[in-house]
């Protein structure tokens, strides 16, 4: 991965360990993509990889809540036609019909799309803005965020919470150590080190700590 990005020019920037929100629009629409595809390999069997091509299509050709805008009118600066409206002409598509447009005017129509699209990108980033500010606000208001100093003594959540797999049994305790806090970062991740001595190279995020009581 390390020699692919350095090949494209591209600057990877790595979150910490098993804290996935820290890529979160790609782990939104990878969410969206997976929820799609359980549900028409339920209904109609087969491999995934069947209907992942009608999948993006759906995805693409939606209309999404943070822009107000589908990513294909965002791409090509008009709506995509569906199958289904070829079959059953919706008035879009029966107006298309009608005109009885030249070569000339195809692409007269064509340019003024394209002079259009600039105007709507900026309008979707200005939404989606809009809309990601009013999710932090609604998030903050029901995180109360932990800080920790060097030296601390702290709690961590066991591996299978963080991993969100299933529990040794159901009695088992959530959380494990206690620990010290050995390195403390300001982006909100630390370095831990048990009671002996023995050294924890894989950081942490702050939201799987708590705060120790001897």
């Amino acid at each position: 991965m390390k020699g692919l990005t350095e090949a494209y020019c591209i600057k990877h920037g790595r979150s910490t360990p098993y804290y996935p929100q820290g890529n979160g629009q790609a782990k939104a629409t990878n969410r969206v993509i997976l929820k799609i595809l359980k549900k028409m390999k339920h209904k109609y069997g087969g491999k995934w990889s069947d209907y992942l091509a009608d999948v993006l299509w759906a995805c693409r050709s939606s209309v999404k809540t943070a822009t107000g805008f589908s990513p294909f009118s965002q791409v090509y600066g008009i709506e995509a036609i569906s199958p289904v409206e070829l079959v059953v002409p919706t008035p879009r598509v029966v107006l298309e019909e009608s005109q009885e447009d030249t070569e000339d005017t195809n692409n007269e129509r064509r340019f003024a799309d394209l002079e259009g699209i600039e105007e709507e990108r900026e309008l979707a980033r200005r939404r989606s803005q809009r809309y990601q500010q009013r999710m932090t606000k609604a998030y903050a208001q029901t995180v109360h965020p932990r800080a920790f100093t060097e030296g601390q003594l702290v709690l961590r959540t066991t591996e299978h919470v963080r991993k969100n797999l299933p529990g040794p049994s159901k009695f088992a305790s959530k959380w494990e150590g206690p620990y010290i806090i050995r390195e403390a970062h300001d982006s909100g991740y630390y370095y831990l080190t048990k009671e002996d001595g023995i050294v924890l190279t894989e950081p942490i995020n702050g939201k799987w700590l708590k705060e120790y009581y001897a």
